[in-house]
């Protein structure tokens, strides 16, 4: 699992810890008639769909979903989890605490060893929290930690509005880069219903770490 310190100072310290709620709802700026948290971070589940916005999965796709050696599994319903540093866990996604009051999705691509991936594709959904009206801003924040394998390879975080990729980071994995935080602001091109699809995606082969840390309406 992440650094549990390392995350929460520099969450902190590029966006105010305060108020966070389900996902938060920091930032800045104007939008709609009703701004605040588009996702529920305690609710995203697999999901097969989102093929023609991201591309078909390759040949070689999978992911394991079943939590192995996780005594805090079952999750409990709608709250996020917390992972003490002895913990045994090896888990696809979860969704993680982070003090204060911060519930990130977190998804693990690392392997079970050498020679079975744990999760090298994974698209989650769930349905927008409210709605979207053209014109607003959506504000996508999420981190990578420092990416270790496969040298030479490229990630892909990417996060669907309905028929919309509202962000899509492709990264070069180079552990000299190191973490990262990464964020985007899309402007909605036209009205989307509360319930509407809202896609999280992460694709990589090797042992890394994803996290969705909140997606609001600003």
């Amino acid at each position: 699992m992440l650094s549990r310190v390392a995350l929460t100072v520099g969450v902190c310290a590029v966006w105010s810890c305060g108020g966070a709620g389900v996902g938060g709802t920091g930032g800045g700026g104007t939008g709609g008639s009703d701004p605040g948290p588009l996702v529920d971070n305690t609710q995203w589940v697999p999901s097969t769909g989102g093929d023609e916005v991201l591309g078909a999965p390759p040949d070689d796709a999978e992911c394991d979903t079943t939590p192995m050696g996780c005594p805090e599994y079952p999750w409990p319903d709608d709250e996020c989890v917390t992972f003490d540093g002895d913990s045994t866990c090896v888990v696809a996604y979860v969704p993680e605490c982070f003090p204060p009051d911060y519930t990130v999705l977190a998804v693990y691509t690392r392997m079970r060893d050498d020679r079975v991936s744990l999760c090298n594709w994974l698209t989650l959904e769930q349905p927008s929290l409210r709605p979207i009206r053209a014109g607003d801003q959506v504000e996508v924040r999420t981190y990578h930690s420092t990416l270790t394998a496969p040298d030479s390879g490229v990630a892909r975080m990417s996060f669907v509005v309905g028929d919309e990729l509202a962000f899509d980071e492709h990264i070069e994995i180079n552990p000299i880069d190191g973490s990262q935080f990464l964020s985007t602001i899309w402007t909605a091109p036209k009205d989307y219903p509360a319930g509407t699809s809202l896609l999280w995606h992460v694709d990589n082969h090797g042992t890394n770490e994803y996290l969705l840390i909140e997606v609001n309406i600003l």
